[in-house]
C-alpha cells in the first residue's frame, strides 16, 4: 500500500487538534504521515503512520 506520487505528510501532533483526521486520512489514501512531537503522545500501530521525536 503506496501512494504513487510519494506524499508524506508531516504534523505538528503537539498542536495539531485534526491529528486523528490527519491518521485516518493518510491510511484511507494510502499516503504516509509523520507526527512530529515532544514525546507525548503514543505511536500509531499502522505502518504508514509515524512518530518523530524532537527536542
Amino acid at each position: 500500500m503506496t501512494n504513487a506520487s510519494g506524499t508524506i505528510v508531516y504534523v505538528d501532533a503537539d498542536a495539531c487538534p485534526v491529528k486523528d483526521e490527519v491518521t485516518t486520512i493518510a491510511i484511507r489514501h494510502g499516503c504516509r504521515a509523520v507526527m512530529v512531537c515532544n514525546g507525548g503522545i503514543r505511536p500509531h500501530p499502522h505502518p504508514l503512520i509515524d512518530l518523530a521525536i524532537v527536542n
